[in-house]
Parts: structure tokens; sequence; C-alpha cells
């Protein structure tokens, strides 16, 4: 796993907001959460990005990788090429749960994630074309999925080495987490907490290509109607956006506001129909849009760190 064109990449990406918008505007969405297909799951919404849940198919799929094996946390890594076990990023990964349960008032994970890593993006785009898991599915450079079992559900990541494999690991393994305590998800917050947590913990969630895009307009919030959205179809790269920009701000802007996300996680714990947000959120925010347009007005962008520094 080599990390030190990824963490060198990772630190250019903050080094100017013109090349941060440019890139924003140039990156397809990354990841796709497949949702398992079924009688059981009448509220399917399979295909939509990031988060990916099928049933088991019982014929014979191909082989991902497993050649070896390495046990680090939550997660077991699959691969058939030499890794560094000693690469940092390990480390980063294998804290993801504290980070991420621990901020949001939830309980640990108990859940184990299969991480199968493919060496090239041939061989990844290969076994996405051959694998009935995702048969019908768009190109994506990174897949979560939960896969139907009797035993209970399997939570599965797919992706290729590259210098998108920080960030993308980070989402994938932000919704296995997520899904593995909670019942489930609305596809906005999933994504929004996904998009929080991408990125490295001293960014503070911070994304600047998003920040970049959002203060350049036309921003036009409505949590109501994102909160409505079912389909991948319906959710676009401004939706994305909004997404994380209302999980930053219950997150970072007030006691209350974060509250009102906690709680609402909490609801989640026993139910897959929490309900809306807006409402509960308007109680702590009464004007919703003025204070998300004020808020990310005054939002700073996180200090950069000298170019080629490793984390």
């Amino acid at each position: 796993m080599p990390s030190s064109p990824l963490r060198a990449r990772t630190g250019s990406r903050l080094a100017a907001w013109a090349v941060l918008a440019a890139g924003a505007l140039a990156i397809p969405v990354g990841c796709e959460t497949v949702r398992p297909a079924g009688p059981a799951e009448p509220h399917d919404t399979a295909g939509r990005p990031d988060v990916v849940h099928r049933a088991s198919d019982p014929g014979t799929p191909p082989t991902p990788p497993g050649r070896h094996a390495i046990r680090r946390g939550n997660y077991v890594f699959y691969h058939d090429f030499e890794l560094d076990k000693s690469d940092p990023l390990f480390a980063e990964l294998e804290a993801l749960p504290d980070q991420v349960l621990g901020e949001l008032g939830l309980p640990p994970t108990t859940g184990i994630v299969q991480v199968f890593l493919f060496d090239t993006r041939d061989r990844y785009n290969q076994y996405l074309k051959s694998s009935p898991l995702f048969r019908g599915l768009p190109p994506r450079r990174a897949y979560f999925i939960t896969e139907k079992r009797a035993g209970g559900d399997e939570l599965k990541v797919f992706t290729w080495m590259g210098d998108h494999l920080r960030t993308d690991l980070r989402h994938e393994l932000t919704h296995a987490l997520l899904h593995s305590v909670l019942k489930d998800v609305p596809i906005w917050l999933d994504e929004g907490l996904a998009g929080y947590f991408e990125l490295p913990p001293e960014q503070d969630g911070v994304n600047p290509q998003h920040l970049e895009l959002i203060r350049r307009g036309p921003f036009q919030p409505n949590l109501a109607r994102l909160e409505r959205l079912k389909d991948v179809a319906e959710m676009q790269q401004p939706e994305y956006r909004e997404a994380w920009a209302w999980v930053h701000l219950m997150l970072r802007s007030s006691p209350a506001a974060k509250r009102v996300l906690l709680d609402y996680l909490q609801v989640m714990r026993t139910t897959d129909k929490p309900g809306p947000l807006a409402p509960r959120l308007r109680e702590a925010l009464p004007e919703l849009d003025e204070a998300l347009f004020d808020y990310l007005t005054r939002l700073e962008l996180p200090r950069v760190r000298p170019a080629g520094a490793r984390y």
C-alpha cells in the first residue's frame, strides 16, 4: 500500500482554491453503495452511490482478491499482491471507528468489514463486469456492499490501489460503520456523513472543493427536498455538496444543532423510518437556509501542510 504518493497528492490538493475548484468539476463520483434486492427490502435503492446491498447470488461468482489477508481492527484486507503492513494508512483506518462512532455518539461496532483490494484498475473493472453482485451498476472507483447471508449481513468494500485510495477507503468504511450499528440511513445523510469523514482528521471535515463551489454559486439549499430523494439519479454533485454542508453545519456550528443530529441517529438505531430531520433542526436553527449560508461564509479552510508532508 504505497503511502508517499497518496499523502503527497493529498497535501498538494489543498494548496490552491482555484486548482481545487477545477479538480472538483473533473472528478466523478468515486463510490457506490448497493443495497440488497428482494422482497424483504421494499425500500430498496439498489445502484445508489455509495452503498450497495445485494442478496447473495446462488451461482458461483468470480473470485475477488484473497491470496493474502491482513486483519486490522474491524477490517480484514484481502489482496493478491504485497502490501506494506507498516503503512500508516492501516493505523489511520483502524482508528476510524472511534472517530466516526465516537463523534456521532453511537455504540462501538462488532461488525467486521471485508476490504478487497485490487492491484490495478483493469483487474478491478474486470471483476465488476464479471461478478453478478455488480450487474447493471455503473462503473465506480469503489463500492460498499452489504450482502445478505443467513447468519447476518456481510459488509464488503471493493476498490483498487491508486491515489484515490485513502479518501475512498475512509468514505466507504464510514458507510460500513454506519450500517453496522443503524437500521438504515437516509441517502442524503449517508452521503453527507461519508463525505465528512472521508477527509483526514486534521481537516475537521472541511472539503475545500465543496466549499469553493458552493461559495461560487449558485447555491440554493433545500433540506426538505434533499430528504425526499430516494433514487441515485436524483443525487447529483450539487446534492452531494449540499448533504456535506448540512452535516458540517450540524456537527460544527453549535451544540444545539449537533444534538439534533445525534438524537436523530439514535432514533435510527431502532427504526429504518426515522421521519424527516428538517423540522427537528429548525427548532435549533429557526432560519435554516440563512444559518447555513452564514455558517459556510465563516467556515475556514484547514491549515495547509507543507508540500510532500506525510500524515
